[in-house]
């Protein structure tokens, strides 16, 4: 026993004398056991930030919501309504609360972030009751921020898929009809589109990459309201290229199918072909553009692709 204890006074001597870090790691490990000892539930070193508790419940919280919205006080109202997806995960008021959230960033033209609302809404909800209205603003939102014809055109095919979608999958909901009119235009847009950069080519005398925009027109747009100019200017730029069975077929069927359109006489004269129209009959080919095309760098760098891509330039070339 005496062997003992002049052993630890020794050792005792050894760590005051030799080495602060050893006594540090002791006192550490001492104060990890006792912590550990008591619980730690009675202290927090490291105190975290009061949890945002809901003053209320999901019906509460709900209402509040709606209520703030309702007087636009939107971000007031996607808080509470936030709450109250975060705090009550199950209730059945989470749907409702979404499409409200969604609906106030609609309200305040805020697209983006209304369209990735409701298109989280039909993520996790796909068979929710008001999955169709939730799809048809998905589609609204891509219509609303459509740009004009010379612009860029993404935002009117995803319009086109979205309104097509819904129209297909719920042909009975209520936001149908506006679908199809919604759908209806936004089509007519991507004929202009079509019809306007064919133009444009055939302007530029590049008649190779102008004849696929109004074959486009024929065939993915069938009876448009701008079928008349697309074979007309088909024909046209088929008989450029010395084309001339194809683009004699182009006005004949312009001839046949829409014989009181303005151009019908310039395509009979261009074929030598007779023909008589009442004048009480005309009907002026609709206008959407007016005065010259104005270039765009779109239709330049499809310009200028063609042109490489075309065999008589290639073989020109060096």
């Amino acid at each position: 026993m005496y062997i003992h204890v002049n052993r630890f006074r020794t050792a005792r001597r050894y760590c005051t004398r030799g080495s602060r870090i050893w006594q540090q790691l002791f006192t550490a490990g001492y104060l990890a056991l006792l912590l550990s000892a008591s619980g730690c539930a009675t202290f927090e070193l490291f105190p975290s930030k009061p949890e945002d508790v809901p003053s209320g419940s999901d019906q509460e919280l709900m209402s509040q919501g709606e209520a703030d919205i309702a007087l636009k006080k939107y971000d007031e109202g996607r808080k509470h309504l936030q709450r109250l997806i975060n705090h009550f995960p199950e209730s059945e008021l989470v749907p409702g609360a979404r499409l409200s959230v969604a609906r106030s960033y609609f309200d305040e033209k805020r697209y983006d972030e209304a369209r990735a609302e409701y298109q989280r809404f039909i993520e996790l909800f796909p068979r929710h009751e008001q999955v169709d209205e939730a799809q048809y603003y998905t589609g609204l939102s891509y219509f609303r921020q459509m740009e004009k014809v010379d612009r860029d055109q993404t935002m009117t095919i995803k319009a086109v898929r979205e309104f097509r979608s819904l129209i297909s999958e719920f042909p009975d909901s209520q936001f149908a009809p506006d679908a199809r009119m919604k759908l209806a235009e936004s089509l007519r847009q991507r004929v202009q589109r079509e019809l306007y950069v064919g133009k444009f080519y055939f302007s530029q005398e590049a008649y190779g990459a102008a004849i696929p925009r109004f074959e486009s027109i024929l065939k993915e747009y069938p009876g448009s309201e701008y079928a008349d100019q697309a074979l007309y200017y088909l024909g046209a730029s088929l008989w450029e290229l010395e084309q001339k069975a194809p683009a004699k077929a182009a006005f004949q069927r312009l001839i046949a199918e829409f014989p009181n359109s303005d151009l019908a006489p310039m395509a009979a004269q261009q074929i030598g072909m007779a023909f008589v129209q009442d004048p009480r009959n005309r009907k002026p080919s609709p206008s959407f553009l007016s005065g010259a095309f104005a270039s765009i760098p779109e239709v330049l760098s499809e310009l200028k692709d063609a042109i490489m891509d075309n065999p008589l330039w290639q073989a020109a070339g060096p």
